[in-house]
């Protein structure tokens, strides 16, 4: 811990400063500028968003499209032996 500690002042930082924001400091600040700061360290996140492909993003529908229908077409099936194994014990 005393590495850390060492480190913050050696960076010329205090407890008090950095990207984390105190509740001082939004107790002083209005919502009108804290809403502002947020959208514009949305905006900041977003630029880091990498995008898939059209090439990606077809081949993964692809694959979740056709494991849906293949685990939907084995329920339906496993559904119609039981049911009918159901009838089968009932009349």
């Amino acid at each position: 811990m005393a590495k850390a500690t060492k480190g913050r002042k050696a960076k010329g930082l205090t407890a008090g400063e950095g990207k984390v924001a105190s509740l001082r400091d939004f107790q002083e600040k209005g919502w009108w500028s804290q809403g502002v700061r947020f959208l514009k360290e949305v905006r900041i996140e977003f630029k880091k968003i990498t995008w898939p492909s059209r090439k990606q993003t077809l081949a993964t529908t692809a694959a979740v499209l056709s494991f849906t229908l293949f685990i939907a077409f084995y329920l339906g099936l496993v559904d119609l032996v039981l049911s009918k194994i159901v009838q089968w014990l009932v009349y």
